[in-house]
């Protein structure tokens, strides 16, 4: 959004792309980090809306004109602050529950994206956009979507923050009340069915070729999902297959689809913590595959050997710590994973561990 004030980003898919740029970010000039609590329950109004803006920019000014830079520092901080308040003047959270921009004027920085998770209303300045809170609060998934019925199929993508729309198909499928033989016409419209079925089996494997989708909802009447996935779905799609939904094909818009499929994102976020600090507790009794503790896994940062980075978000060990490790572990592709439902399971673990590559 380099070079903008008005408009801004869902979180998501979107931020899982430019993450790395984020977090690898480092421009001649401080970076202005802003996030805004949306959380409904306290700021459902406009009016709270508009104080927790009017607040935290006073807070933004406050420490703008306090952070030790120099000249150019300053006046881009200054521009940064100008730019903030023009998007809060014509911003509408939607959905949202949060937002945060980044912003680094004399460098052409400006990046506002809204959140789908509650965050602590907050203002940071340093040499690089303070991504952690990011993380936190971003739903990063980016799941492949399949609605289908006898004779269309949409393909979508995103999660819980935000979907959108990829390809339509329609496939020519008789009615069922066209002249002919019920039983000959009946064995006609069904092959055509499984043919229309087989068709959308075959864009759902070439999706997911191309690595981009980790995980695949199938939406439509109850009826033709189990065809779908019994008789057409190749196996590795099958391995790939979250949940269903119940949901009208042809009608169904991007948002209704979004909270349609919510349970399930939930169910699989649930799901995969608790997969994963299984894997870390086994590999942690045997002593390989895993390390525990700010310090050991600083190392295994440094190594380039992390595989997935578990982390207690609400007793970090150290916020500076914390953010050095979130920018290390994004730019090698580590995956990242804030402990929600059961944080508890690393309390004996200083409240931060990696499993390993190797």
């Amino acid at each position: 959004m380099s070079g903008q004030t008005a408009g801004y980003v869902d979180a998501g898919s979107v931020i899982a792309g430019t993450l790395r740029e984020l977090a690898t970010l480092r421009p001649p000039v401080p970076v202005l980090s802003l996030y805004l609590d949306l959380d409904p329950r306290e700021f459902g109004t406009q009016p709270a809306r508009r104080s927790a803006v009017t607040s935290l920019l006073d807070t933004a000014h406050k420490r703008i004109e306090e952070y030790d830079t120099d000249h150019r520092g300053r006046v881009s901080l200054r521009a940064d602050l100008e730019r903030a308040t023009a998007f809060f003047d014509e911003f509408s959270p939607k959905r949202s529950r949060g937002a945060a921009i980044f912003a680094a004027s004399a460098a052409d920085v400006f990046r506002p994206y809204l959140l789908p998770r509650p965050i602590p209303t907050r203002v940071v300045i340093d040499d690089s956009p303070f991504i952690s809170a990011l993380v936190r609060a971003a739903d990063l998934r980016d799941w492949l979507i399949v609605l289908v019925d006898t004779r269309h199929a949409r393909l979508m993508h995103g999660n819980t923050d935000h979907i959108e729309e990829i390809e339509r198909v329609k496939d020519s499928v008789p009615g069922r009340h066209e002249r002919a033989g019920p039983s000959d016409h009946q064995r006609h419209v069904e092959k055509a069915v499984d043919v229309h079925l087989e068709h959308v089996a075959h864009e759902l494997d070439a999706r997911l070729a191309t690595g981009g989708h980790e995980r695949v909802i199938l939406g439509g009447p109850p009826e033709i999902l189990p065809r779908l996935e019994s008789s057409h779905m190749s196996n590795p799609a099958r391995e790939h297959l979250a949940g269903h939904i119940e949901i009208e094909v042809r009608t169904a818009v991007a948002d209704e689809v979004r909270r349609a499929a919510t349970p399930v994102f939930e169910e699989d976020e649930l799901r995969h913590e608790h997969e994963l600090l299984d894997r870390l507790a086994a590999r942690l009794a045997r002593g390989e595959g895993a390390v525990a503790g700010l310090d050991d896994v600083r190392d295994a940062l440094v190594q380039r050997r992390v595989e997935t980075l578990l982390y207690d978000e609400r007793e970090v060990p150290s916020e500076s710590a914390l953010e050095r490790a979130i920018e290390e572990a994004v730019v090698q592709s580590a995956a990242i994973l804030p402990v929600r439902h059961a944080p508890e399971a690393l309390d004996q673990h200083g409240n931060i561990a990696a499993i390993l590559r190797f």
